[in-house]
């Protein structure tokens, strides 16, 4: 885990969703494209803002995104979360991992020795990345373009609250 954020923002939860809608573009793997654009995806059931920077705009960046926890005050917005993996990202790594080990599985043929071997060589290394995705797709300059984002677009006031490691 890395860096949790505490985002005062000076408006209503209404306002600050319209000004999101007006100002960013949905948080799609499509959008990753594009240069100098900001994403933003609001789930209402949870409550919960998801902002990234598109990854055009980056070297080797736009692989994560702030997730963050709206808590509607009386005069303003709060915003607590902390920066993890996009999901299409995470998934991928997913259906990588799964598809190693079949194929594992399938030419190891039934020999223990050769699927342990194949265990040894390509599923612990792999397991291992994907336990480590976070710090690996971690990028400084993604994370201040979003949090730039809400200081100069919206007006807010970030904190960065202790490591959570």
């Amino acid at each position: 885990m890395g860096k949790k954020y505490r985002i005062t923002l000076p408006m209503s939860k209404e306002k600050l969703l319209y000004l999101l809608n007006q100002t960013t573009q949905n948080l799609t793997i499509q959008n990753q494209a594009y240069r100098k654009t900001t994403l933003a995806n609001y789930d209402k059931e949870k409550e919960t803002l998801f902002v990234s920077y598109a990854a055009g705009s980056m070297n080797g960046g736009g692989w994560e995104m702030l997730r963050v926890k709206l808590m509607d005050h009386v005069e303003n917005v709060v915003l607590e979360g902390e920066f993890v993996v996009l999901p299409h990202i995470k998934k991928g790594a997913q259906f990588f991992f799964i598809i190693m080990m079949i194929l594992g599985v399938f030419f190891s043929q039934g020999d223990f020795l050769l699927l342990g071997e194949i265990l040894v060589i390509f599923i612990i290394p792999l397991l291992l990345l994907y336990k480590n995705l976070p710090k690996i797709v971690g990028n400084e300059e993604g994370r201040e373009l979003v949090l730039k984002y809400f200081a100069n677009e919206l007006n807010g006031k970030i904190e960065v609250l202790d490591d959570l490691e």
